[in-house]
């Protein structure tokens, strides 16, 4: 009988240095010193182990086995390549992608028509490309890929293998970790979340930087974010990376930035590695930089404030000894008669909508509307004083005004011919997430904004495709900065769901008759719905219950 190879997980005993490339140093001092090559790298997490091939194994065998091997990344699936022919071995690319499988669902193995040939079928839940961005399908898709053999000494090996690699959910789990990459807005006050799935043990902090510094995210060239580091700089070859310090070296390209493009530098570096000290250097020589008094940018802008709710009586901040009045905003919005309003993050300025249309407010200004086109979905307020306002009946409506009620159409692929019903610009102002209704189901797309001088917003480009659940769309929220959740209505039941921006999804169970979402944090803690005129909040992760609040619509905080 054939002996299944086992996969181990061996815990280390200590955590010690992560490689960044090559060689390390370990960066005791100042100074930064040589240390062992990566391979002689413990990983402080744990290693995954895969046997290779079991002598006399079938060709079926040989390749469950192969498909058990890929989830040990080490050395580049060294064990993994153990069932490859040599030929095949030089040339299989495992990092091309990493199809994840839906789960509870087994693979099939089934002769092909031609001969020392097999075919591996599967149900495909999720796929990895080559950058290390995860993509969700909206349903699970039947996929079959074609594996040929060959006899080696005897043994059968695989003389034909696709590119990249498969995997079960729990093999994902094990052998892949998420980096976030970091980029600036184009005011450079917030860094924006790009994230990114590496194999585990195969310096995914490496490749964490060097795709940070590759400029291969598709809203960075269409000037949605932006990088600090000079074009065309990669990574030196004496980085290394301990407990709350880094060092990285950088191509010649570097010297050519100012002291404050270093600093921001810097900042990108510091989120992207979690590492609140980095020593930036050229061929070993530190890279000298300044904040020169800029502040900081903000990784993950909160609300950071208690629930905001109306009634048609009051409108405030929701305490313990009830509705605490805002400023004299609270009875700007309550004497319109407002049905959906959003809150700035320095909370003196709201937009809000009424019968007559959209309007806008500040401390010591007088409201003013800002558009009064018919039938309006519940309006946004970006961080620089922007209303986003559409008509409901078509996604193609949405507009932008200034604060004075000038417009400014933006350029975008949204269709005529779906319904709006939510539009949030995100805190950071540099995306927009829209759930529409369309002829062929609901549609949950994250665009990136384009703005040109004075921060005005001109274009939306390059959604990242959510996949919305089915059955009618009812509303959606930012939860962070690189999550949001919906509402969705089927049959008698409205579930709420968790999105990750480049990750998985995850059901939060379901409310009847919930009706609006508002994330007053930045995690799933934070949501708050709508529901019958009460207000629910999460209990664990399935269940709500009521907070005995009452509100006619709870506002959105910037």
């Amino acid at each position: 009988m054939s002996k299944v190879p086992k996969l181990a997980y061996l815990i280390a005993a200590s955590a010690v240095v992560a490689v960044l490339t090559g060689c390390v140093g370990v960066p005791l001092s100042g100074e930064v010193a040589t240390g062992p090559l990566i391979d002689e790298q413990i990983d402080p997490k744990y290693e995954i182990v895969a046997e290779g091939p079991v002598a006399g194994s079938t060709q079926e065998q040989i390749l469950t086995d192969f498909m058990n091997a890929v989830r040990a990344p080490t050395r580049d699936y060294s064990v993994a390549r153990e069932f490859l022919t040599n030929p095949m071995s030089d040339s299989w690319k495992p990092a091309a992608s990493a199809t994840i499988r839906e789960r509870d669902k087994l693979p099939t193995i089934t002769p092909a028509l031609e001969e020392n040939s097999l075919t591996y079928s599967f149900s495909a839940q999720a796929v990895i490309d080559e950058r290390g961005l995860y993509t969700e399908l909206r349903s699970p898709a039947t996929q079959s890929l074609s594996f040929d053999f060959e006899r080696v000494n005897g043994e059968w090996r695989i003389a034909s293998a696709p590119p990249g690699i498969v995997l079960s959910n729990k093999g994902f789990e094990v052998s892949f970790e998420q980096q976030v990459l970091y980029y600036f807005d184009p005011s450079f006050a917030n860094l924006i979340p790009d994230p990114r799935w590496f194999p585990v043990r195969q310096s995914s902090q490496s490749r964490a930087v060097q795709a940070l510094l590759s400029a291969a995210s598709p809203w960075l060239q269409q000037g949605v974010v932006l990088t600090a580091f000079p074009a065309s700089t990669t990574l030196g070859a004496t980085s290394s990376l301990s407990t709350g310090r880094a060092v990285v070296d950088l191509s010649s390209e570097a010297l050519s930035a100012d002291s404050v493009t270093r600093e921001r530098m810097r900042q990108q570096l510091s989120a992207t590695l979690h590492t609140p000290i980095v020593v930036l250097t050229v061929d070993g020589r530190e890279l000298q930089s300044s904040n020169s008094g800029q502040n900081a940018a903000v990784i993950e802008p909160g609300a950071g404030g208690p629930l905001v709710v109306g009634t048609g009586s009051e409108f405030g901040f929701s305490t313990s000894d009830g509705l605490s009045e805002i400023n004299e905003l609270s009875t700007v919005v309550v004497e319109s008669g407002a049905t959906a309003a959003v809150l700035s993050a320095d909370r003196l300025s709201v937009a809000y909508g009424a019968a007559d249309g959209v309007h806008y407010a500040a401390v010591g200004v007088d409201p003013r509307i800002v558009d009064s086109r018919s039938g309006l979905t519940a309006p946004s307020l970006d961080p620089f004083r922007f209303v986003w306002s559409a008509q409901r009946g078509s996604a193609a409506t949405l507009s932008t005004f200034e604060i004075d009620g000038t417009e400014h159409p933006i350029q975008s692929s949204l269709p005529a011919d779906s319904q709006i019903l939510s539009l949030d610009v995100s805190r950071d102002g540099a995306r927009l997430l829209v759930y529409l209704s369309s002829p062929s189901g609901p549609q949950l797309l994250v665009y990136g904004i384009v703005r040109q001088q004075g921060n005005v917003p001109v274009q939306l480009v390059e959604p990242i495709v959510l996949p919305a659940r089915s059955g009618s769309p009812i509303d959606a929220a930012w939860v962070g900065s690189s999550s949001v959740a919906t509402l969705s209505s089927n049959d008698d039941s409205v579930a709420v769901t968790a999105f990750s921006l480049g990750g998985p999804t995850e059901s939060l169970g379901s409310v009847d008759g919930a009706r609006q979402l508002v994330s007053s944090g930045t995690n799933t803690d934070a949501l708050r719905l709508r529901a019958d005129g009460e207000v629910w909040r999460p209990q664990g992760s399935q269940e709500w219950v009521r907070t005995g609040l009452d509100a006619s619509f709870m506002a959105v905080q910037q």
